[in-house]
């Protein structure tokens, strides 16, 4: 997944093994705001409350109105996390969210700042591990943050990233304990599964995007689809959003053409309501005939 120019039309960051006040790791690629052709679900949980940060004469908003606001609906202030891949959710009310690029009046697009402060109305965003930029006008997204307390700012920017005065605050509480225990059987070419979650929960796609829960994914003999990245639909990836917990797979019909008796490599991936991948997983090797 490659690396996107923060001034371009795609420019969302995403990042790994950010610890309070310190950055560690890579900024990731740029993914559509839709779905895997599947429905793509909200969240009406409770975030924290809205908020603008308009008070002052000389705050840019850009031309939204004095009672524009934006909020996390996901994670709630005060969450605890029980995986590092946390899922969030932005709701804004009297403005627009949209790709960047262009700058109209009333509108911009998310960031998400981890364990830094929000960027001064008027001043750039940066485009660095603690600013993460999801410049094609997605309101959702997946970040890999190291167990332990961590502070979420959520904020707007124009199209050529000027920060607004719009933002919201979260404090999360991050663990690692989310699991996937995966069981197969084999008969011919016919794989029999089940996974059970342990500190996790697997519903089904309409349910939304909540913060410790998603639904199963199955990556047929290709690699798991990184952190934040829409999972496809396709022959080498089957969507259970129906929350589907256990199931058949025939490789002999999955794959088509492709496929051969032998060795199969299988990862169990959960996504969230809107299909971006985490890394709460579990694989397995089977050999069919």
């Amino acid at each position: 997944m490659s690396d996107c120019n923060m001034f371009g039309k795609f420019d969302r960051r995403q990042f790994l093994g950010l610890t309070a006040g310190a950055a560690a790791a890579g900024i990731a690629g740029c993914t559509s705001n839709d779905g895997a052709g599947t429905d793509t679900g909200t969240d009406d949980s409770d975030g924290s409350p809205e908020s603008t940060t308009s008070s002052g004469d000389d705050d840019y908003t850009n031309g939204v109105g004095s009672d524009a606001s934006v909020s996390f609906a996901v994670p709630s202030d005060g969450a605890t996390l029980s995986s590092p891949y946390v899922q969030w959710q932005g709701s804004a009310s009297g403005v627009t969210i949209e790709e960047s690029g262009a700058v109209n009046e009333g509108a911009g697009h998310y960031h998400v700042m981890v364990d830094t402060e929000p960027v001064e109305s008027g001043e750039t965003i940066p485009g660095d591990d603690q600013h993460i930029h999801y410049g094609t006008g997605q309101d959702n997204g997946v970040l890999e943050l190291e167990p332990g307390d961590h502070t979420l700012h959520l904020q707007v920017a124009d199209g050529e990233h000027t920060a607004m005065a719009l933002t919201d605050t979260v404090e999360v509480t991050v663990e690692d304990t989310a699991s996937l225990d995966l069981s197969t059987s084999v008969d011919g070419s016919v794989v029999e599964w089940d996974v059970t979650a342990e500190n996790y929960t697997i519903e089904p796609s309409s349910a939304g995007i909540d913060a410790n829960s998603g639904h199963l994914h199955a990556v047929i003999d290709a690699d798991h689809v990184p952190v934040g990245d829409v999972i496809p639909s396709d022959a080498n990836h089957i969507h259970y959003g129906d929350g589907s917990t256990s199931g058949s797979i025939d490789l002999a019909e999955q794959p088509g053409d492709a496929y051969e008796p032998g060795d199969h490599t299988i990862h169990f991936q959960v996504g969230t309501g809107t299909h971006r991948a985490t890394m709460v997983h579990a694989h397995t090797t089977v050999t069919t005939e």
